[in-house]
């Protein structure tokens, strides 16, 4: 059995690449990382100097499709977004199934580094499962749409129309299961002959444990977390929250200058519409009348709040006496 351990030089990942190769041994144990094109350079130094440091062999993927998060956002006319966040599907899922069923042909084991903790999402799902799992059980249905429609507490007019068309396909008995579809035929002969395990090693832990771990084991976490980011995957990504996009203004200009490349080649603004107020937007999207904001109105914004020290009011309570997100600081 082939054990791949998806190694995307954050802190959930590495733990967990420590806990496979302690658990089946080093010659059994593959790491696995999908480069989306958008990385911070220590990122991509510390998955190599990690693999290297443990002996592990480093295999890296990209999508075949696009070249990177750029390419992407060309060729969709628009970056991903929490509501849309393609990114995932097309730069990591997509090649790393392409490599199972391309290159592994075996019985596998797959490890995540994935929390419950981390979102409500990530709660619902279970520490160990099957890798194709939702290519034979429905990920979204009719009844589940619903019941995100129901805990949000205003509508809009059109989630109110949406709202009314799933009652009635749920009442006529319709449930329209939604099923992973890519390269479907190959995933069902692929699991008639091996095994496709999932499992989570760290799906119980907390943030601080995971640190815990490494450091007990005689290893740095990637040295993003030492400056403060809470997160080093894509860099920036669209989730990232003004606190970070702080750090990365005071730290690291040069991914600020990326995303203003990325814009003005894309034609699109990276963050979605209100990520800052829109006094502060400097352009109206033609279709949707709404105020976006190009990296340099955020700019704008971080540098006006952290003038007048009011920046992330949230965050005031925050013992900030060590830089590290997770109090990993020497």
């Amino acid at each position: 059995m082939k054990i791949l351990v998806a190694f995307s030089g954050g802190k959930d990942s590495q733990a967990s690449l420590i806990w496979a190769v302690d658990k089946f041994g080093i010659k059994n144990v593959s790491a696995v990382f999908c480069d989306t094109g958008w990385e911070h350079q220590w990122t991509y130094n510390h998955v190599v100097s990690i693999c290297k440091k443990m002996g592990v062999p480093l295999v890296e993927l990209s999508s075949k499709k696009y070249k990177g998060m750029v390419g992407l956002a060309t060729s969709k006319k628009r970056f991903p977004s929490t509501k849309a966040r393609f990114c995932t599907e097309e730069l990591k899922t997509k090649p790393m199934i392409d490599y199972v069923l391309d290159e592994v042909k075996d019985h596998c084991m797959i490890i995540q580094g994935i929390r419950a903790d981390e979102s409500k999402n990530r709660s619902l799902m279970a520490q160990q499962c099957t890798y194709f799992k939702y290519y034979f059980q429905p990920y979204d249905d009719n009844q589940r749409k619903l019941e995100r429609l129901e805990v949000k507490k205003n509508l809009s007019p059109k989630e109110v129309a949406k709202k009314v068309i799933l009652l009635k396909r749920i009442a006529m008995g319709k449930l329209d299961p939604v099923y992973f579809s890519y390269r479907k035929r190959d995933v069902i002969a692929f699991c008639k002959t091996f095994a496709d395990e999932v499992f989570r090693p760290v799906f119980d832990w907390t943030g601080q444990q995971v640190m815990q771990y490494i450091l007990e084991n005689g290893q740095k976490p990637n040295p993003l977390y030492y400056q403060g980011y809470s997160r080093v995957g894509c860099f920036p990504c669209v989730m990232c929250t003004h606190s970070e996009l702080r750090i990365m203004l005071e730290n690291d200009p040069e991914y600020i200058d990326r995303v203003r490349d990325a814009e003005q080649f894309v034609g699109r603004t990276f963050f979605p519409p209100n990520y800052v107020p829109n006094r502060y937007a400097s352009k109206t999207d033609v279709k949707s009348g709404k105020r976006i904001n190009s990296i340099d109105d955020v700019v704008r914004y971080i540098s006006d709040k952290n003038a007048t020290g009011e920046l992330f009011p949230e965050e005031k309570d925050t013992d900030r006496r060590c830089m590290s997100f997770y109090g990993i600081c020497e």
